[in-house]
């Protein structure tokens, strides 16, 4: 990478899964680009975190519901306004084995690239996650942009940093999320019956159950045992999409189990919450580098 290249300012964007309201993603340099979710016929965006207004009454009241990923339009304006303006561009999407953003994201620097621009200027990033665990990588790619780190550098520190970061959630009905493709090869059979309760974890980006909980108290004890002997006395990111009972007792058992750590409660957004179910529950982490 020419030293040129290296000089330019980077800009970070990421799609609205990121649970960052629009001061904390101003300060951290970063453009949300809204997916859509489509309630009864009637397209909304998805915007920052606090301005969704009341979604979960939206859903328990509507008869059909859809989201839509980022479009190739849109990803392509927010580069092409952040390469003309002489910056480079960050690109951080939520798994592409969840969603079609990544790929959508990749198609625009693909028609940039057509366009004139120099494809070198443009990294897309499959972060493997979604949620808190977006906000993690955003964090991080921010530090190593300020610490002078050029493109290549600090997508190849995401590329290490995505695989030691995890996230771990549970939903209170699964055939909500079987209803939406993503599932995956778990155990079907048990969960949704007695009270029981898969819990989850996106592994490369994809759904893998790692146990069976019974009740909302051992869903969260089975939830904070996930987090890694190296992240428990960090930030964990709990993260509960619309009104969720369990957020509360995830807080509690962290503070009860890892006294050390630090806690951050986010909204999940309306698009993920639909595929999820409101109701549902995440717990993101991240382990230092070496």
């Amino acid at each position: 990478m020419s030293e040129d290249t290296a000089a330019r300012p980077i800009g970070i964007v990421c799609d609205s899964s990121a649970p960052l309201t629009r001061a904390e993603a101003a300060a951290l340099g970063c453009e949300l680009v809204s997916m859509h979710y489509l309630v009864d016929g009637v397209r909304r965006a998805e915007v920052y975190e606090g301005e969704n207004d009341d979604y979960d009454a939206l859903y328990r009241n509507a008869k059909i519901l859809g989201t839509e990923a980022v479009f190739q339009s849109a990803w392509a304006k927010a580069f092409r306004g952040l390469l003309e303006g002489g910056s480079d561009v960050l690109c951080i999407t939520m798994s592409s084995r969840l969603s079609g953003t990544y790929r959508s994201a990749k198609e625009a620097r693909a028609q940039l690239a057509d366009e004139g621009f120099a494809a070198s200027r443009i990294a897309v990033l499959d972060s493997w996650t979604t949620s808190g665990g977006l906000d993690f990588l955003i964090q991080r790619a921010r530090k190593l942009i300020v610490g002078g780190a050029t493109l290549e550098e600090t997508v190849s520190q995401l590329e290490g940093a995505r695989a030691r970061q995890g996230i771990v959630f549970t939903v209170p009905r699964l055939d909500v999320l079987r209803r939406s493709g993503r599932l995956g090869a778990t155990r079907r059979a048990v969960a949704g019956k007695l009270d029981r309760y898969l819990i989850m974890v996106l592994d490369q980006g994809g759904i893998r159950d790692v146990d069976v909980a019974h009740g909302t108290t051992a869903v969260a004890r089975s939830l904070v045992k996930q987090v890694p002997e190296g992240a428990r006395d960090g930030l964990l990111i709990v993260t509960g999409y619309g009104n969720s009972d369990a957020t509360g007792a995830v807080i509690d058992c962290i503070k009860r189990r890892l006294p050390q750590a630090e806690v951050s409660v986010r909204d999940g957004g309306p698009v993920v919450s639909l595929h999820l179910g409101v109701g549902s529950v995440s717990l993101a982490w991240d382990v230092p580098g070496e």
